[in-house]
């Protein structure tokens, strides 16, 4: 019964494991949120990246305004730390740095989650057309 109780404790902090965020701040970001969903879909869908391959994916949101359009890129990387092979965090590890960022109090582009052998990083960061 331990054995149980160990596993579902060690499963339960890796996915509940916060981000480091970082970078610049802003209010308006969740207009663009769009863009961190995106870059996230394609990477731990293995549709922009191979399968349990280190890699990098991107995503963009534009909002259009007055004369100026303001795109936020996204670019998602992902890495192996300590010898250890493998993404099996995707999905949690990437939602964790989306929701604590962008989406939390401090509305940071950018953030990282590293747990288990895996490094993931996220970077945004504005544009004009």
């Amino acid at each position: 019964m331990q054995l149980i109780n160990l596993y579902a404790l060690t499963v339960f902090t890796a996915s509940a494991l916060a981000a480091d965020c970082f970078g610049n701040g802003n209010k308006d970001v969740g207009k663009f949120i769009t863009a961190y969903w995106d870059a996230r879909e394609r990477m731990c869908s293995n549709s922009g990246c191979t399968y349990q391959e280190a890699c990098t994916t991107s995503g963009s949101y534009t909002v259009k305004g007055l004369g100026v359009d303001t795109i936020l890129n996204v670019e998602i990387k992902r890495k192996n730390t300590g010898g250890k092979k493998g993404f099996k965090d995707c999905w949690d590890a990437t939602e964790d740095i989306i929701n604590q960022c962008p989406k939390g109090g401090s509305k940071q582009l950018s953030g990282s989650w590293e747990a288990n052998g895996q490094l993931y990083q996220v970077n945004g960061y504005f544009s004009f057309n």
